[in-house]
């Protein structure tokens, strides 16, 4: 193997960093924020749809740190997906259900046992889900 210039460390160094932080799913969720939508009618209502997918995702992962840490007694986030979706359509319903069961398997992978490091991150998910379930009453306002 040829030898790195000392000039190329610092990039590699740097791209590792990049690497590692977009394979968190934090950053991925951060790194996934939606393109602009237009504001239209059609545009507002695509933000919208990808609103309510994100927040199933944030839901899911949320109500399993909330199990992990208190047990299964404490079912609020599946109860807030459960009146969430019960405002929707039966085929939306699926896909959050769906995505909603991703969340959970996601944070499930990351976490097996309760952590200070879980619950800051129920702590980010919920504060993530607030702003969304924000906006999303916003929008039924309008």
């Amino acid at each position: 193997m040829g030898r790195m210039k000392s000039g190329w460390i610092p990039l590699l160094c740097g791209a590792l960093a990049a690497a590692m932080l977009a394979a968190s799913p934090v950053a991925a969720a951060q790194q996934q924020e939606k393109p602009p939508f237009a504001d239209t009618p059609q545009g507002r209502s695509e933000k919208y749809a990808a609103d309510m997918r994100d927040l199933a995702r944030v839901l899911g992962g949320a109500h399993y740190l909330r199990i992990l840490c208190l047990g299964n007694v404490d079912q609020s986030w599946r109860d807030f997906m459960r009146e969430m979706m019960a405002q929707e359509r039966p085929r939306t319903r699926q896909e959050l259900v769906e995505l909603f069961n991703v969340g959970y398997r996601a944070e499930e992978q990351r976490f097996p046992v309760c952590s200070p490091a879980a619950q800051t991150m129920e702590a980010e998910l919920k504060k993530r889900g607030m702003r969304l379930a924000d906006w999303l009453a916003a929008y039924h306002k309008d």
